[in-house]
């Protein structure tokens, strides 16, 4: 794909994302969830998923998840690529409005969801979006075809798009000296676009065959999402969205020098770990283990804590008698859920 052509089908893509008016969920609980689609290069039938996980249950329950597979046919141009995703969620129940000559919206997603769409050698890319994402990620897992069908480098693409605009970034596998691996196409992306991510209100950490984004609500009032893709004719390229992070709820009580503090988390699954942190300045800090990104700048561990059988983690510390006066941020986290920031002032 030419560095033109790319251009031109990002911008059609940006504008339509406009123009639907991101600023609000039809209901309170659920939220729009936006595509939109470039040409596919399969020169043979290859398709796609559509995943959506219920982020409230446990990420090993099968029955967390729910599947939409579509066939994408030989040749098809991007518009016939949204009619064959866009009848096939029709028929799985789901409510969806076209959008442009490439485009789709899913105006009713359940915001306790996180979507992902899975490419498996359609050989384009694509962006989703949705107001006030929490968090989202692209993927190249496994090894990638390093030539196109007509054999000319593969190229892979990976991008954010929030209110400040698109950033994108794309690497040949004639850069990558044809090792196209998933982590080393990751890092070599990552490298790319991390350093510009602070300026569009979004935080790209590399982990391994994944790039995780962060984004910051002030940025994404009308519209967050990713960008990803690859010309490689090989599977393993994909795009997710987070549209909430459950949210704990902490407390913090008896938070006076020389005494024992309580730190009680609620809204946990039982049996689930806890991890509780502090600081004493506000920032943001990614948890590799937990799959969240701390409102913490420099957070200190204080433990963890089991959550009982009602979802409520409770641990008891003892505060140094010389903190008095000290003003001290608190969150709890667990793997991908975190609590609001909870500031005190030590007595």
């Amino acid at each position: 794909m030419s560095s033109k052509h790319s251009t031109s089908v990002r911008r059609s893509m940006l504008a339509f994302l406009f123009a639907i008016g991101l600023t609000s969920a039809a209901l309170a609980e659920t939220k729009p969830v936006n595509m939109a689609f470039s040409d596919p290069g399969n020169s043979a039938d290859a398709s796609v998923t559509i995943q959506f996980q219920d982020t409230t249950k446990d990420i090993h329950d099968p029955n967390s998840y729910r599947y939409v597979d579509v066939t994408i046919p030989a040749n098809s141009n991007a518009q016939q690529k949204r009619d064959a995703i866009a009848r096939k969620l029709r028929t799985s129940g789901y409510t969806v409005n076209d959008v442009g000559d490439n485009g789709l919206t899913m105006p009713f997603i359940d915001s306790k969801v996180r979507v992902y769409f899975y490419n498996y050698g359609t050989m384009e890319h694509d962006v989703m979006t949705c107001a006030a994402p929490a968090a989202g990620a692209v993927q190249f897992t496994g090894f990638f075809e390093p030539f196109t069908p007509t054999r000319q480098p593969a190229i892979f693409t990976a991008g954010i798009v929030t209110d400040v605009g698109e950033l994108s970034a794309t690497i040949s596998a004639q850069e990558l000296n044809f090792q196209t691996d998933g982590p080393i196409i990751c890092q070599a992306l990552f490298q790319r676009l991390a350093p510009r991510a602070p300026q569009y209100g979004a935080q790209i950490n590399y982990a391994g065959d994944r790039l995780d984004v962060y984004f910051d609500p002030a940025y994404t009032v009308t519209q967050g999402g990713v960008i990803w893709g690859t010309t490689s004719p090989s599977e393993g390229c994909s795009g997710n969205l987070t549209l909430e992070l459950p949210q704990l709820a902490l407390s913090v009580d008896g938070l006076v020098a020389g005494g024992r503090v309580t730190l009680t988390c609620e809204g946990d699954r039982p049996a689930e770990e806890v991890s509780f942190y502090y600081s004493f300045t506000t920032g943001n800090t990614f948890i590799a283990s937990l799959n969240v990104t701390l409102d913490l700048q420099n957070p200190i561990f204080i433990g963890r804590a089991r959550a009982d059988s009602n979802g409520v983690a409770t641990l008891v510390r003892t505060v140094p008698r010389n903190a008095r006066g000290a003003t001290v941020h608190f969150q709890a986290a667990a793997f991908e859920k975190l609590s609001p920031v909870v500031t005190e002032r030590v007595r």
